[in-house]
Protein backbone atom coordinates (compact mmCIF):
# COMPACT_ATOMS: atom_id res chain seq x y z
CA UNK A 1 0.00 0.00 0.00
CA UNK A 2 1.38 3.29 -1.02
CA UNK A 3 0.92 6.54 1.19
CA UNK A 4 -0.53 9.49 0.28
CA UNK A 5 0.92 12.63 -0.20
CA UNK A 6 0.21 16.40 -0.06
CA UNK A 7 1.16 19.55 0.32
CA UNK A 8 0.56 21.83 3.60
CA UNK A 9 -0.67 25.24 1.17
CA UNK A 10 1.79 28.15 -0.23
CA UNK A 11 3.67 27.31 -3.30
CA UNK A 12 6.52 29.84 -4.60
CA UNK A 13 4.90 32.56 -7.42
CA UNK A 14 8.07 33.31 -9.40
CA UNK A 15 10.44 30.89 -11.49
CA UNK A 16 13.81 32.28 -11.61
CA UNK A 17 14.25 33.41 -15.72
CA UNK A 18 11.01 32.95 -16.72
CA UNK A 19 8.74 35.22 -18.14
CA UNK A 20 6.18 34.41 -15.45
CA UNK A 21 6.52 37.77 -13.15
CA UNK A 22 3.88 37.98 -10.92
CA UNK A 23 5.37 40.24 -8.09
CA UNK A 24 5.97 42.78 -11.46
CA UNK A 25 2.62 42.38 -12.64
CA UNK A 26 1.38 43.46 -8.84
CA UNK A 27 3.49 46.56 -7.98
CA UNK A 28 2.28 47.78 -11.79
CA UNK A 29 -1.01 46.87 -10.88
CA UNK A 30 -0.95 49.05 -8.11
CA UNK A 31 0.89 52.12 -9.88
CA UNK A 32 -2.30 51.58 -12.29
CA UNK A 33 0.07 51.07 -15.36
CA UNK A 34 -1.41 47.36 -15.37
CA UNK A 35 -5.25 47.13 -15.59
CA UNK A 36 -7.08 44.48 -13.49
CA UNK A 37 -7.92 42.47 -16.65
CA UNK A 38 -4.18 41.66 -16.92
CA UNK A 39 -3.65 40.83 -13.28
CA UNK A 40 -6.43 38.94 -13.45
CA UNK A 41 -4.57 36.72 -16.36
CA UNK A 42 -1.24 36.82 -14.65
CA UNK A 43 -2.67 35.35 -11.53
CA UNK A 44 -4.68 33.06 -13.44
CA UNK A 45 -1.96 31.74 -15.32
CA UNK A 46 0.27 31.34 -12.20
CA UNK A 47 -1.98 29.42 -10.18
CA UNK A 48 -2.81 27.17 -13.23
CA UNK A 49 1.23 26.27 -13.39
CA UNK A 50 1.09 25.29 -9.76
CA UNK A 51 -1.61 23.45 -9.99
CA UNK A 52 0.15 21.60 -13.15
CA UNK A 53 3.39 20.64 -11.05
CA UNK A 54 1.75 19.09 -8.05
CA UNK A 55 -0.24 17.27 -10.08
CA UNK A 56 2.82 16.27 -12.61
CA UNK A 57 4.46 15.12 -9.20
CA UNK A 58 1.43 12.76 -8.87
CA UNK A 59 0.23 14.46 -5.37
CA UNK A 60 -2.87 12.84 -3.96
CA UNK A 61 -3.97 16.42 -2.44
CA UNK A 62 -2.98 19.69 -3.97
CA UNK A 63 -3.90 23.28 -3.08
CA UNK A 64 -3.96 26.55 -5.21
CA UNK A 65 -0.59 27.62 -4.11
CA UNK A 66 -1.97 30.16 -1.88
CA UNK A 67 -1.28 32.77 -5.28
CA UNK A 68 -3.34 35.33 -4.80
CA UNK A 69 -2.25 35.90 -0.78
CA UNK A 70 -0.03 38.14 0.43
CA UNK A 71 0.90 36.31 3.46
CA UNK A 72 -1.20 33.96 5.66
CA UNK A 73 -3.46 36.60 7.65
CA UNK A 74 -4.79 38.18 4.14
CA UNK A 75 -7.91 35.65 3.06
CA UNK A 76 -9.52 36.76 6.86
CA UNK A 77 -8.39 40.69 6.23
CA UNK A 78 -10.25 40.48 2.65
CA UNK A 79 -13.39 38.44 4.33
CA UNK A 80 -13.78 40.48 7.38
CA UNK A 81 -14.43 44.27 7.89
CA UNK A 82 -13.13 45.97 10.54
CA UNK A 83 -9.58 44.30 9.97
CA UNK A 84 -6.77 46.71 8.68
CA UNK A 85 -3.34 45.53 8.02
CA UNK A 86 -0.71 47.35 9.20
CA UNK A 87 3.10 46.94 9.77
CA UNK A 88 5.69 44.24 8.29
CA UNK A 89 7.06 41.70 10.65
CA UNK A 90 9.07 38.78 9.97
CA UNK A 91 7.20 35.48 9.91
CA UNK A 92 8.03 33.41 13.30
CA UNK A 93 12.15 32.48 11.79
CA UNK A 94 11.69 33.03 8.30
CA UNK A 95 13.34 35.12 5.78
CA UNK A 96 9.66 36.30 4.55
CA UNK A 97 7.23 38.75 6.05
CA UNK A 98 3.39 39.14 6.88
CA UNK A 99 1.34 42.25 8.06
CA UNK A 100 0.69 43.00 11.14
CA UNK A 101 -3.23 42.97 11.60
CA UNK A 102 -5.07 45.79 13.53
CA UNK A 103 -8.98 45.92 14.99
CA UNK A 104 -10.50 48.47 16.90
CA UNK A 105 -13.56 46.64 17.37
CA UNK A 106 -16.68 45.51 15.20
CA UNK A 107 -15.06 42.71 13.20
CA UNK A 108 -17.78 41.28 10.82
CA UNK A 109 -17.59 38.85 8.27
CA UNK A 110 -18.71 40.34 4.90
CA UNK A 111 -18.17 37.45 2.51
CA UNK A 112 -15.16 34.42 1.61
CA UNK A 113 -12.66 34.89 -0.41
CA UNK A 114 -11.11 31.23 -0.45
CA UNK A 115 -14.54 29.89 -1.98
CA UNK A 116 -14.58 32.23 -5.23
CA UNK A 117 -10.85 31.32 -5.13
CA UNK A 118 -11.45 27.39 -4.77
CA UNK A 119 -14.05 27.83 -7.76
CA UNK A 120 -11.61 28.73 -10.33
CA UNK A 121 -8.54 26.67 -8.98
CA UNK A 122 -11.04 23.32 -8.57
CA UNK A 123 -11.97 23.68 -12.64
CA UNK A 124 -8.01 23.91 -13.43
CA UNK A 125 -7.56 20.72 -11.26
CA UNK A 126 -7.72 17.06 -12.10
CA UNK A 127 -7.02 16.16 -8.61
CA UNK A 128 -8.90 17.29 -5.30
CA UNK A 129 -7.95 20.78 -3.80
CA UNK A 130 -7.74 21.37 0.12
CA UNK A 131 -7.80 25.23 1.47
CA UNK A 132 -6.17 26.13 3.92
CA UNK A 133 -6.99 28.95 6.18
CA UNK A 134 -5.03 30.37 9.25
CA UNK A 135 -5.78 29.21 12.99
CA UNK A 136 -8.00 31.36 15.47
CA UNK A 137 -4.44 31.37 17.48
CA UNK A 138 -2.57 32.08 14.63
CA UNK A 139 -4.54 35.51 13.68
CA UNK A 140 -4.40 36.72 17.58
CA UNK A 141 -0.37 36.01 17.09
CA UNK A 142 -0.52 38.34 14.44
CA UNK A 143 -2.70 40.99 15.76
CA UNK A 144 -1.69 44.15 17.34
CA UNK A 145 -3.69 44.05 21.01
CA UNK A 146 -6.19 47.53 21.12
CA UNK A 147 -7.42 48.78 23.92
CA UNK A 148 -10.36 46.86 25.43
CA UNK A 149 -9.27 43.46 23.82
CA UNK A 150 -7.51 40.91 25.20
CA UNK A 151 -6.29 37.99 23.35
CA UNK A 152 -8.53 35.55 24.37
CA UNK A 153 -11.64 37.72 23.29
CA UNK A 154 -9.82 38.07 19.92
CA UNK A 155 -9.44 34.37 19.83
CA UNK A 156 -13.39 33.90 20.05
CA UNK A 157 -13.68 36.76 17.48
CA UNK A 158 -11.92 35.06 15.15
CA UNK A 159 -13.16 31.70 15.15
CA UNK A 160 -16.16 33.50 14.46
CA UNK A 161 -14.78 34.65 11.52
CA UNK A 162 -13.74 31.59 10.87
CA UNK A 163 -16.68 29.42 11.35
CA UNK A 164 -18.47 31.59 8.80
CA UNK A 165 -15.01 30.87 6.26
CA UNK A 166 -15.83 27.34 6.59
CA UNK A 167 -19.14 27.11 6.19
CA UNK A 168 -19.26 29.39 3.10
CA UNK A 169 -16.51 27.16 1.82
CA UNK A 170 -18.41 23.67 2.42
CA UNK A 171 -21.52 25.41 0.92
CA UNK A 172 -18.98 26.08 -2.26
CA UNK A 173 -18.09 22.45 -2.64
CA UNK A 174 -14.72 22.10 -0.90
CA UNK A 175 -14.27 18.87 0.70
CA UNK A 176 -10.86 19.15 2.42
CA UNK A 177 -10.53 22.63 4.91
CA UNK A 178 -7.28 22.91 6.96
CA UNK A 179 -6.76 25.57 9.64
CA UNK A 180 -3.24 26.31 9.64
CA UNK A 181 -1.34 26.88 13.76
CA UNK A 182 2.21 27.64 13.34
CA UNK A 183 1.88 29.29 16.69
CA UNK A 184 0.96 26.10 18.12
CA UNK A 185 4.45 25.32 20.81
CA UNK A 186 4.87 24.78 24.14
CA UNK A 187 4.03 27.32 27.22
CA UNK A 188 1.32 28.74 24.68
CA UNK A 189 -1.52 30.33 27.67
CA UNK A 190 -4.34 30.23 25.46
CA UNK A 191 -3.60 26.61 23.95
CA UNK A 192 -6.52 24.60 25.58
CA UNK A 193 -8.62 27.94 24.50
CA UNK A 194 -7.76 27.63 20.90
CA UNK A 195 -8.49 24.03 21.20
CA UNK A 196 -11.75 24.17 21.41
CA UNK A 197 -12.47 26.78 19.46
CA UNK A 198 -11.04 25.07 16.23
CA UNK A 199 -13.33 22.41 17.41
CA UNK A 200 -16.02 24.65 17.78
CA UNK A 201 -15.22 26.26 14.17
CA UNK A 202 -15.59 22.52 12.32
CA UNK A 203 -18.95 21.15 14.34
CA UNK A 204 -20.77 19.54 11.74
CA UNK A 205 -18.69 20.14 8.82
CA UNK A 206 -18.75 17.39 6.80
CA UNK A 207 -15.13 18.20 4.96
CA UNK A 208 -12.26 16.53 5.85
CA UNK A 209 -10.96 18.81 8.56
CA UNK A 210 -6.84 19.35 8.84
CA UNK A 211 -5.28 21.38 11.56
CA UNK A 212 -1.46 21.97 10.28
CA UNK A 213 1.50 22.50 13.06
CA UNK A 214 4.54 23.72 11.95
CA UNK A 215 7.96 25.40 13.04
CA UNK A 216 7.82 23.66 16.79
CA UNK A 217 8.06 20.64 18.72
CA UNK A 218 4.80 19.24 19.59
CA UNK A 219 5.88 16.84 21.89
CA UNK A 220 5.02 18.18 24.93
CA UNK A 221 1.32 19.29 23.94
CA UNK A 222 -0.15 15.95 22.57
CA UNK A 223 -2.14 15.70 25.22
CA UNK A 224 -3.89 18.95 23.72
CA UNK A 225 -3.52 18.11 20.53
CA UNK A 226 -5.10 14.75 20.89
CA UNK A 227 -8.52 16.96 21.97
CA UNK A 228 -8.74 18.21 18.52
CA UNK A 229 -11.89 17.01 16.48
CA UNK A 230 -10.46 16.52 13.39
CA UNK A 231 -9.86 14.17 10.86
CA UNK A 232 -6.11 15.25 10.11
CA UNK A 233 -3.09 16.47 12.03
CA UNK A 234 -0.43 17.78 10.26
CA UNK A 235 3.07 17.71 11.92
CA UNK A 236 6.97 19.06 11.53
CA UNK A 237 8.81 16.24 12.03
CA UNK A 238 12.29 18.12 10.42
CA UNK A 239 11.87 20.73 13.04
CA UNK A 240 11.54 18.12 15.32
CA UNK A 241 12.79 14.63 14.46
CA UNK A 242 12.37 12.98 17.87
CA UNK A 243 8.51 13.57 17.48
CA UNK A 244 8.03 10.46 15.77
CA UNK A 245 8.81 8.42 18.86
CA UNK A 246 6.56 10.01 20.26
CA UNK A 247 3.66 9.18 18.05
CA UNK A 248 3.18 5.71 19.77
CA UNK A 249 2.05 7.31 22.98
CA UNK A 250 -0.01 9.90 21.18
CA UNK A 251 -3.92 9.04 21.90
CA UNK A 252 -4.77 9.97 18.17
CA UNK A 253 -7.37 7.78 16.02
CA UNK A 254 -7.07 10.09 13.33
CA UNK A 255 -4.92 10.65 10.40
CA UNK A 256 -1.41 12.06 10.62
CA UNK A 257 0.19 14.03 7.53
CA UNK A 258 4.26 13.30 8.27
CA UNK A 259 5.97 16.79 7.58
CA UNK A 260 9.14 14.75 6.31
CA UNK A 261 9.65 16.97 3.61
CA UNK A 262 11.83 20.32 4.62
CA UNK A 263 10.11 22.60 3.00
CA UNK A 264 12.89 25.56 4.47
CA UNK A 265 15.69 24.14 3.22
CA UNK A 266 17.53 24.01 0.02
CA UNK A 267 19.27 20.92 0.48
CA UNK A 268 17.22 18.08 -0.97
CA UNK A 269 15.58 15.71 1.19
CA UNK A 270 16.79 12.00 1.23
CA UNK A 271 14.18 10.11 -0.70
CA UNK A 272 15.52 6.57 1.36
CA UNK A 273 15.77 8.23 4.86
CA UNK A 274 11.99 10.02 4.52
CA UNK A 275 10.71 6.24 3.43
CA UNK A 276 12.75 4.65 6.58
CA UNK A 277 11.12 7.25 8.62
CA UNK A 278 7.93 6.41 7.71
CA UNK A 279 7.93 2.86 8.05
CA UNK A 280 9.03 3.77 11.11
CA UNK A 281 5.72 5.76 12.56
CA UNK A 282 4.04 2.85 10.19
CA UNK A 283 4.78 0.22 12.90
CA UNK A 284 2.33 1.90 15.18
CA UNK A 285 0.38 3.91 12.83
CA UNK A 286 -0.77 1.99 9.86
CA UNK A 287 0.17 3.41 6.92
CA UNK A 288 -4.14 4.05 5.57
CA UNK A 289 -4.00 6.29 8.89
CA UNK A 290 -0.75 7.90 7.21
CA UNK A 291 0.08 11.12 5.16
CA UNK A 292 3.65 12.62 3.87
CA UNK A 293 4.27 16.26 2.91
CA UNK A 294 6.55 19.07 3.54
CA UNK A 295 6.66 20.36 7.02
CA UNK A 296 5.74 23.78 6.25
CA UNK A 297 4.31 25.86 2.42
CA UNK A 298 6.98 25.75 0.38
CA UNK A 299 6.97 29.69 -0.29
CA UNK A 300 10.62 29.87 1.47
CA UNK A 301 12.21 28.00 -1.56
CA UNK A 302 13.13 29.29 -4.87
CA UNK A 303 10.89 27.21 -7.35
CA UNK A 304 13.29 25.01 -8.69
CA UNK A 305 13.88 23.67 -5.48
CA UNK A 306 10.35 23.61 -4.16
CA UNK A 307 9.78 21.44 -7.45
CA UNK A 308 12.74 19.59 -6.70
CA UNK A 309 11.00 18.34 -3.74
CA UNK A 310 7.76 17.48 -5.15
CA UNK A 311 9.46 15.43 -6.82
CA UNK A 312 11.30 13.78 -4.36
CA UNK A 313 7.77 13.14 -2.64
CA UNK A 314 6.40 11.57 -5.31
CA UNK A 315 9.56 9.11 -5.02
CA UNK A 316 8.78 8.35 -1.14
CA UNK A 317 5.31 7.11 -2.16
CA UNK A 318 6.60 5.09 -4.80
CA UNK A 319 8.86 3.77 -2.26
CA UNK A 320 6.72 2.83 0.49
Amino acid sequence: MSIRTTVVGSYPKVIEGSSDNLPGTIDRWQKKSVPDEALEQELQKVIRRVIQEQEGAELDLITDGQVRWEDLAHPIARSARGLNRGALRRFFDNNVYYRRLESNGGLQWQKSSTAEEFQFASKAAKKPIKVALPGPLTLVTFTEISKGQTPASLLALYADLLRKEVEALEKAGVKEIQLDEPAFKAGEPLLDAAVEQINRIFKGIKARRWVACYFHDLSSILPALSKLQVEVLSMDLVTAPKLADRLKEFKWSGEIALGLIDGRNTRMDSAPEVISQIKKVSAVIPLNRLWVSPNCGLEFLPHEAALKKLQILRQVAQGI
